[in-house]
């Protein structure tokens, strides 16, 4: 950072919360804190919360919560030195802000921009005439193509690698970054193919999709392997220009593959990522349901694509996301749909879209003959096992009232076979297990929670604690010690500003969003450093026995006994 960690707490300890953030929306008093709309879901009530005292905003809807700079950061869609600089500014400090941060890729990010560069040179000349008549062919023009970065490998057998080994990186570099392969010598992955570049979340480039623009006998796509920057499974093309468009049309479209991202795109139509026609994954949901904001699926229209969306729909439904779905008529994608019918209907389309759940009554309606009683008993039944699955009152009475009037089916009946909402808790809910170990990972976290606020509360978990029996939670408990040694103290607004930095944000975000909303009280504190000695203990134990258990030396059998009856008396 260009800015120590003592310069950014002291920017946060001058700044107002409540001026900052009512500098973007309408704060009012009541009580101690400051209300407004939380500009982070389509909020119509005021469900976000400022504090001035404890420099803390939450939103007791969607959940966003965090300091005065990742407000910024969140508001703006800016990095968090970037949202540091705004905050200084209205302040009236001046920063000297490098607002280049390093990271221990940044070396691998260099080595795709200089492929993006090579690959965008070669479109241009001779050998890529014929590349670049196939995309203008397609619809995309000069500036489409110079804004997406796309370029064209040349049938070059080595000529990037060579360029990127005089640059100074190794063989081994290349090949492990998906750029090269080696047999007898090193070679481009990338040969005779309009490249599209890949980037992540945040923008950097890391990856490629190669595409055949002539028919000839060769796959249809090469894609980069997964590297240690790609993980095709975390990245959609296309996210990190859609965010901002997506925030302000509280709107994304979700399509399959980075052609039919593009075409809508270059339609105006800015808020669109793409799967890269890969199914979509709980790493993809996570970063979808951090937008707060309505999943369009427009996926491929065949079979294939129908059974994405209800895939994709399914995931995104048990994380309460908001979806709604888009079957186009006539034509197989987006890419084609607009080019056959224009962007206006592709618009209307999308403004007629469904909800999920209709989109899956359809379904179900699939390969069935209505006028049977037989296929009717059918659909009706899956319909209900596809309400008990949700457990929405309204949604069961609304579908049950429209089954009856539609099949002429008495409502009682259909009643009959809707298992209550509180037998759905109770069927669908974790083993007894599972649960347990949620609940010992609530307690954890609340402590943890605990340590971010005041030191105090460190010095209490160092006294009887001093660990934590749990690799992820304890990476976090060692980020809470080490700030409390740097700086000698710790609350929660400063320690938001320097966990940034660190691998364990993620986790550190989260746990602060689980309990934003508690008070802190001694006693509850010391009461929750004995349920987890208690729960340590407890493993220990469950640990011992079937340690006992699988031993076949009788010597260790004894020990292991002996060590089980010690812990066991101090229970």
């Amino acid at each position: 950072m260009a800015l120590s960690q003592d310069e950014i707490n002291h920017i946060q300890s001058v700044t107002s919360i409540v001026d900052v953030i009512g500098s973007y929306v309408s704060l009012e008093k009541k009580g101690k804190n400051y209300f407004g709309l939380c500009p982070f879901h389509d909020d119509h009530s005021p469900s976000m919360s400022v504090s001035e005292d404890k420099k803390i905003y939450t939103c007791f809807v969607c959940g966003n919560t965090g300091n005065v700079f990742q407000f910024v950061q969140n508001y703006e869609n800016v990095s968090f030195l970037e949202a540091v600089k705004i905050v200084a500014e209205k302040n009236g400090i001046d920063v000297n802000l490098d607002l280049k941060t390093n990271t221990k890729y940044d070396k691998f990010y260099d080595a795709y921009d200089l492929a993006i560069k090579y690959y965008q040179n070669n479109i241009k000349t001779a050998d890529g005439k014929k590349a670049l008549e196939y995309l203008h062919k397609r619809g995309l023009n000069d500036d489409l193509i110079k804004e997406f970065d796309i370029g064209y490998a040349n049938k070059s057998n080595d000529t990037l690698s060579k360029l990127l080994i005089n640059k100074g990186y190794t063989e081994k570099e290349l090949i492990d970054l998906g750029l090269s392969n080696k047999s007898n010598t090193i070679y481009d992955l990338f040969r005779d193919r309009i490249v599209f570049p890949i980037h992540d979340s945040k923008g950097h480039p890391v990856a490629f999709s190669g595409r055949i623009y002539e028919k000839i006998d060769a796959a249809k796509y090469v894609n980069t392997k997964e590297t240690m920057i790609f993980k095709k499974g975390e990245i959609l093309f296309n996210y990190h220009r859609a965010i901002n468009e997506a925030k302000k049309k509280k709107k994304l479209i979700l399509v399959e593959g980075q052609m039919d991202a593009i075409r809508v795109y270059a339609e105006g139509i800015e808020n669109v990522c793409a799967t890269m026609g890969t199914a979509l994954t709980n790493e993809h949901v996570k970063l979808l349901k951090k937008l707060n904001v309505e999943i369009v699926l427009c996926f491929d229209n065949d079979e294939a694509g129908e059974k994405a969306t209800l895939a994709a729909g399914d995931l995104l439904d048990k994380e309460k996301v908001n979806i709604s779905v888009l079957r186009l008529s006539g034509e197989k994608d987006p890419d084609e749909y607009i080019l056959a019918h224009g962007v206006d209907a592709y618009q209307e389309a999308i403004n007629n879209a469904v909800s999920f759940f209709d989109f899956k009554l359809n379904y179900l309606k699939k390969n069935k003959d209505l006028n049977k009683v037989n296929d009717v008993t059918k659909y009706v039944n899956s319909v209900i096992d596809e309400l008990n699955k949700s457990g929405d009152p309204v949604l069961i009475d609304l579908t049950v009232n429209k089954l009856s009037e539609e099949y002429g089916i008495d409502k009682n009946v259909l009643l009959n076979k809707v298992i209550k909402v509180e037998e759905v808790k109770v069927i669908t809910s974790p083993k007894k297990e599972k649960e347990k170990k949620e609940k010992n990972i609530r307690l954890i976290e609340l402590l943890l929670f605990y340590m971010m606020n005041n030191n105090k509360f460190i010095n209490a978990f160092e006294k009887e604690l001093g660990s934590i029996n749990n690799d992820k939670y304890q990476r976090v408990c060692d980020e809470i010690l080490a700030y409390n040694v740097k700086f000698g103290y710790i609350n929660l607004p400063d320690f938001i500003s320097y966990s940034i930095t660190t691998d364990e944000y993620e986790i550190i975000s989260d746990i602060i969003e689980n309990n934003i909303n508690n008070e802190l009280n001694d006693d509850e504190y010391i009461g929750l450093i004995n349920k987890i000695k208690q729960i340590n203990k407890e493993e220990e134990i469950s640990k011992l026995k079937e340690q006992i258990k699988n031993t076949t030396d009788i010597n260790e059998k004894l020990r292991l006994t002996d060590k089980l009856t010690k812990i066991k008396k101090d229970v």
